[in-house]
């Protein structure tokens, strides 16, 4: 009942709005707008706009706003789509209609509207003005319809929209143009404009209620998932589309007759981007697909590709490419039926080259759709790749990821993920640092570069300078995921296939090279090639049951990444399968521990929380160098600003930390006390207990003799009371014991001041930063730049004017040079040789040696191939450039 009262009063405001229902057949000015006359006999047979009592239907007529709003509530009235609960809300609204002279005639419907949000009360004084009716434009009433469909239909940002007057949109009115525009029921003129400004017509919108109320009344649902796709060698595709309404859309489709984009319309694809269970959107012109929307988010449109990448060339017949995963090259054939795109733009061949060698000094970012052709070459048959569909974007940097080999002040070498490739860059000019999402220096990436094994990721510029590194004690993850456990029954070059729920399933590589393979060895995964997995796979891994050979099944887990892309496989055998991926279920993760707040650990390179247990085995917690091992120790380390806690652990599928191992690799503070090897008391032996800024008391094991960093104290002087109380800091081997104690503040320094600054010779004294210091009996010297120890020889060199030395020295109170640690800054001379890691230049006054970088490095730096290159620089006046460290780097 509820329902017929609706549309009867529908009826009756639409007939307010236009007073007489007029037999389209008969209307006298239909042929004025032939574009839209049968859709004006359409629109009125279905009772959706009547015409005039004179027998015109009048479609060059403007439509007011409250007209506009009654046409709206009529087509959702007709499709059984108002919202009961904004029903009969005039009484609500009366006040504000008044007092924006909204017509009586329409107030009923302009209330649903506010009440549904169809409007909003901004939208009010758009209807009138000094009571009379305003014409409403096509942009306001663009944003009635998006509203009213919003129910049924996602609503996006619309950066998609293209039309040529893009610009005149309003930022409101945006996402509705764009769902109008996707679901097909606006469009552009001729010369595609959408003249968002413009009053809205009669027939313009007859045309926007007749489209609409065959999507609604039809039920055609526009979003659903892709259920099958199969390709005919890239001609044609069959796809099956499961709508959320459940209906099932089988569809064949070529890139000839329907266009494929993005979520936000920004970027054509090819049909080839498709997958297997891809949530799309479907455009309808009638009953008739004209477009579809990719709904699933992806990081770009490459990712939607087998293989991801730069180009480094591009030919008639082939490109030749560099894995974005491996650092790799290879060449592929382009088929002749490719399709090209250029940021979104489906472009020919020959405009896509001329982009790219406009773009010389830029990055040609792809994504390559592959096919692999088992063809005679040379006489040989061997798999022949080809490029279907190639999607470019010029970009000014490239990023990737990668184990970290060689770190300095000024460049890094770094082993690519998933592959042996090496790669070295520079560091451009203002290059940022950071350590996880921390900003730091080059400093504090080198020291923990020079910790152990670390992992970066690296932003280079189209000069192959780094602009941006960004390092954790973590390897950087990629989108992949591992799914569930298969049975493996056969592998190739191009795909993998195991038994998913009773069914074969094929899961495609791509590329081969793409993909990182790993098998089981009865304890750990190891990375292995192609070859090697597919010999694997068929092996029949025999085993003794009951006195009989019995051959196993070869199991696997597939990581995917984005565009359901194989990234990674790992293969174990049936008797195996539970030790391999019962563990891999569990996630392990190791660095720095950052803090430990309500009982959740947080690492500094990582932003997930690891939930602490409330109570461990002593088997299950170990915190290396501590002679308490306990939750509250670990506590107070980890929260302590004068320590750093490093931490390996093991957490399930909760984030539920089961097994933690953590140690300190830097600390300091005041030293309490201090027992070497030969203490009284067995349970101090070996042990130093410090206490730190914030009070807490820490007492930690040594080993059995620790370094210092002076002559002039060692272990044993340490352990007398007058060291008690020093300031210090220590240094931590791999086990968490105390390794080097340095102290910063005591009896023992504290009439000593300690200078630094270029150095030079005033006569029998040594000048440094322009101050004269006298020389003691006992000078000690060091340096990472030379071996040269003895006081002579430093003189003879601070003499020479062709090398400039920078120097950090320890004074006494009788202002004489203790210590010395220098290292030069400059040099030049005839090159004379490299040999094992150091080079021989000869001065005016002398030859000299002096240590260098990496062989491999100091090659690269200098524009070298091999060793032997360094003879052609023999007898050649050179001038050796030093890093931070004082190691010859260039020259």
């Amino acid at each position: 009942m509820k329902r017929k009262m609706a549309m009867a009063l529908a009826a009756v405001l639409v007939a307010g709005s236009l007073p007489v229902t007029v037999s389209a057949a008969t209307f006298s000015d239909i042929n004025e707008v032939s574009w839209a006359s049968s859709t004006i006999q359409a629109v009125s047979d279905k009772g959706l706009i009547n015409g005039y009592e004179d027998g015109t239907f009048r479609a060059k007529n403007n439509v007011t706003y409250s007209e506009a709003m009654v046409m709206v509530y009529n087509l959702m009235s007709k499709t059984g789509n108002l919202k009961a609960s904004a029903a009969n809300t005039l009484p609500i609204y009366q006040s504000v209609l008044n007092t924006y002279k909204i017509p009586t005639w329409s107030q009923s419907t302009v209330a649903y509207g506010l009440s549904a949000q169809i409007l909003m009360a901004a939208d009010l004084p758009k209807f009138t003005t000094n009571g009379v009716s305003n014409p409403a434009t096509r942009q306001d009433v663009a944003v009635m319809f998006g509203r009213a469909l919003s129910e049924k239909y996602d609503i996006y940002a619309g950066t998609g929209v293209n039309y040529n007057d893009v610009w005149r949109i309003s930022d409101e009115a945006m996402p509705y143009v764009d769902l109008l525009t996707r679901l097909g029921i606006v469009t552009g003129d001729d010369s595609g404009n959408f003249n968002p400004t413009a009053n809205i017509t009669r027939a313009e919108m007859a045309v926007m209620m007749n489209k609409t109320y065959d999507l609604l009344s039809n039920e055609l649902a526009n979003t659903g998932e892709i259920t099958e796709i199969v390709n005919h060698d890239g001609d044609y595709y069959d796809v099956d589309v499961k709508m959320d309404n459940g209906e099932r859309n089988r569809l064949t489709l070529s890139d000839d007759n329907i266009s494929v984009y993005n979520k936000d319309g920004s970027r054509e694809l090819p049909i080839s981007s498709l997958s297997k269970g891809d949530k799309v959107s479907l455009v309808f012109d009638g009953l008739v697909i004209t477009k579809i929307y990719l709904l699933d988010e992806e990081t770009s449109a490459q990712a939607k590709y087998d293989v991801t990448g730069y180009i480094y060339s591009l030919k008639d017949s082939e490109v030749n490419f560099e894995s974005e995963n491996t650092g790799e090259t290879s060449k592929y054939k382009l088929d002749e039926n490719c399709t090209y795109y250029l940021d979104g733009k489906k472009v020919t061949r020959k405009d896509l080259q001329n982009t790219i060698d406009d773009n010389s000094d830029k990055y040609a970012y792809a994504g390559l759709m592959t096919r692999t052709e088992n063809e005679k070459v040379n006489g040989k048959r061997e798999d022949v790749t080809y490029v279907t569909a190639m999607y470019v974007t010029i970009m000014d940097e490239y990023t990737h990821t990668g184990e970290v080999t060689d770190f300095s002040s000024s460049s890094v070498s770094y082993k690519m993920s998933g592959s042996n490739a090496n790669k070295d860059a520079k560091f451009a000019s203002g290059c940022e640092f950071y350590i996880g999402d921390k900003k730091s220096d080059v400093d504090d990436l080198e020291k923990l570069a020079d910790s152990g094994t670390t992992y970066i990721k690296i932003t280079v510029n189209k000069d192959g300078k780094a602009t941006k590194i960004i390092m954790a004690e973590d390897k950087f993850q990629d989108t992949s995921t591992v799914n569930a456990t298969y049975r493996v029954k056969g592998i190739t070059d191009d795909y993998i296939r195991v038994s998913e729920g009773g069914e074969s399933v094929e899961y495609s590589f791509g590329s081969k090279s793409d993909v990182a393979f790993y098998t089981w060895d009865g304890k750990r995964f190891n990375e292995v090639d192609f070859d090697e997995a597919e010999d694997f796979c068929d092996d029949d891994h025999e085993i003794t049951i009951d006195g009989k050979e019995v051959s196993q099944d070869v199991y696997a887990r597939i990581g995917f990444r984005d565009g359901k892309k194989v990234s990674s496989v790992y293969l174990a055998t049936e008797s195996d399968k539970e030790a391999a991926f019962g563990e891999a279920e569990s996630s392990e993760r190791k660095g720095t521990v950052e803090s430990i707040k309500d009982g959740k650990l947080k690492f500094k390179t990582s932003s997930t929380e690891y939930t602490l247990a409330s109570k461990y085995d002593e088997d299950d917690l170990k915190i290396g160098g501590a002679q308490t091992q306990s939750l509250t120790v670990l506590n107070r380390m980890a929260n302590c600003d004068d320590v750093t806690l490093y931490a390996e652990i093991k957490a399930d599928g909760d984030n539920k930390i089961t097994d933690i191992e953590a140690r300190l690799t830097a600390a300091e503070g005041k030293m309490i006390e201090y027992n070497g090897k030969d203490a009284s008391d067995s349970d101090k032996k070996n042990t130093l207990t410090l206490e730190t800024s914030d009070g807490s008391q820490f007492k930690l094991k040594t080993v059995s003799n620790p370094k210092t960093d002076s002559d002039d104290y060692d272990a044993e002087d340490l352990q007398t009371t007058g060291y008690r109380g020093s300031s210090v800091e220590l240094e931590f081997n791999n086990d968490g014991e105390i390794s080097k104690i340095i102290v910063t503040d005591s009896s023992y320094n504290s009439g000593t001041k300690r200078v630094k600054g270029t150095a030079s010779l005033d006569g029998s004294k040594i000048k440094i930063d322009g101050k004269s210091y006298s020389w003691d009996s006992k000078t000690y010297i060091t340096s990472s730049s030379f071996t040269y120890s003895t006081k002579d020889m430093f003189e003879r060199m601070l003499q020479d004017k062709d090398i400039e030395v920078y120097v950090e020295a320890t004074i006494s109170d009788s202002n004489k040079v203790e210590r010395i640690n220098a290292r030069v800054e400059s040099a030049e001379g005839e090159f004379v040789e490299y040999d094992s890691g150091s080079v021989v230049i000869e001065t005016d006054s002398r030859k000299w040696s002096f240590n260098t970088v990496s062989k491999n490095t100091l090659l690269k730096n200098c524009g070298l191939d091999d060793e032997k290159d360094f003879e052609k620089k023999e007898g050649k006046n050179v001038t050796l450039e030093f890093n931070s460290d004082g190691l010859v780097e260039e020259f």
